[in-house]
Parts: structure tokens; C-alpha cells; sequence
């Protein structure tokens, strides 16, 4: 990917914890020193901002933490004391992880891991549009961060390869989940992935009869 894309990568899991230890204090010595990167922190930490507002506290029963103990005992690992603090941290971190777009993402039929491969972005920086795929499955997901469906018309997802005319793939339905199963080769380094707005159902027209409001170049991973 490039810089930009990259960066935005660094900063989702810098703010989510998922960095090792090196790496996380390359990247606090890098917050005082590129401002750049400091609003890509900012743009995540408001971006997951609400997830300790919709997350339930679950505090497990005491039985489970007597199977815990047991557990823990039986496999001869050093006494380690587990508080309910402790394991809503864990979920919040595990919540947190499940909705990050840019690491594994599993189906609960399918095994398929998706990866990164564009990010849409229009005239509104702190809204975007994150393309990932499954290269085994050819199964491309597109979720919307900070990116508001509309509610009288539809967002139309087009791809763009070299000169030819603009192509379809579906309607942008759902915040989360937007699902497409691609033909084989469809999509390669050369190709241009675009948001439009269309009247219900979609456009008309072989491309796009709405402004296009959304675009990004696809970067698949080696």
C-alpha cells in the first residue's frame, strides 16, 4: 500500500493497542513529531470512540472463574489473579479488534480472511469507505467509517479498470458487510474502485447517472 494507506493502518492499531512494544513507542515518539500521522490517531480514536458506549459490561459468574483457576492449575501456569476489570479490558480489546477492518475478518460459516485492498475517500476527510478481500474466495467487503447511508437514495460501488467503461459491482446497502462475490481477474493494481449516489435501485445507465462521490485505487497485497 501506499504511505498514506499505510499510515492509516499504523494509526488503527496503534489506537487499539495491537502494536508490539517497539513499535508502539516508534509511534508515540512519532504523535509529537509528524502532524500528519497525529490526525490519523485522532481520526481512529473518534472513529472507535463509541464502541465503550454500544459494548454491554459482562461481568462472567463466579463459577467461571473458579473453570479459569482450574484451568490454570491443571496446565501448571504461575498463579495469575483474574478480576472482572480485567476480562471486560479483554472484551473491550476483543470488540474492539472484531470491528478493526484492517485485520482478519472471519464469517461464522466461512473461513475467509479478508485484507485491506482500498480505501475510498471523498470530500469529507473524516469519511471513507474500506474495501478488503478474500483473495481465495475472490469475496470483497466493503464497510463505511464515519460515512452515512442515505436514506431516499442508494450509494452504487463501480470499478474501473484502464479505459474501459465503468462497471458495476452493487449497492452500498448496509454500514458494515457490504458483500460482492468478483469474477476471477477482475481486479488488479491498474483498477479504480468508486462511490456514486443513484436514485433507489441504482443508476440507469451503463455508468454512473449520480455524482460520484467516493474513489480510491485498489493496492492488493504480494
Amino acid at each position: 500500500m501506499n504511505t498514506q494507506n499505510n499510515d492509516a493502518i499504523l494509526a488503527a492499531e496503534y489506537v487499539l493497542g495491537l502494536v508490539d512494544e517497539p513499535t508502539r513507542l516508534l509511534l508515540d515518539k512519532r504523535l509529537n513529531e509528524d502532524e500528519d500521522f497525529a490526525e490519523q490517531v485522532w481520526h481512529w480514536q473518534k472513529a472507535f470512540s463509541g464502541v465503550d458506549a454500544l459494548t454491554p459490561d459482562s461481568v462472567p459468574s463466579p463459577e467461571i472463574w473458579q473453570k479459569i483457576a482450574h484451568k490454570l492449575q491443571q496446565e501448571k501456569s504461575p498463579p495469575v489473579t483474574l478480576r472482572p476489570t480485567t476480562w471486560l479490558g479483554w472484551a473491550l480489546a476483543a470488540a474492539l479488534a472484531g470491528i478493526l477492518i484492517f485485520t482478519y475478518v472471519r464469517k461464522p460459516d466461512s473461513p475467509a480472511m479478508m485484507r485491506p485492498i482500498a480505501i475510498l475517500s471523498g470530500s469529507q476527510s473524516n469519511s471513507q469507505f474500506v474495501v478488503s478481500l478474500d483473495k481465495s474466495t475472490r469475496l470483497m467487503q466493503v464497510v463505511a467509517l464515519n460515512a452515512t447511508l442515505p436514506e431516499d437514495k442508494n450509494l452504487q460501488l463501480w470499478l474501473i479498470k484502464g479505459n474501459s467503461p465503468p462497471r458495476s459491482i452493487g449497492l452500498i446497502t448496509h454500514q458494515k458487510h457490504n458483500d460482492f462475490q468478483l469474477p476471477s481477474g477482475l481486479l488488479d493494481n491498474q483498477t479504480t474502485l468508486a462511490i456514486s449516489l443513484e436514485p433507489v435501485g441504482g443508476s440507469r445507465l451503463q455508468g454512473p447517472s449520480g455524482p460520484v462521490i467516493f474513489v480510491g485505487k485498489v493496492d492488493l497485497p504480494g
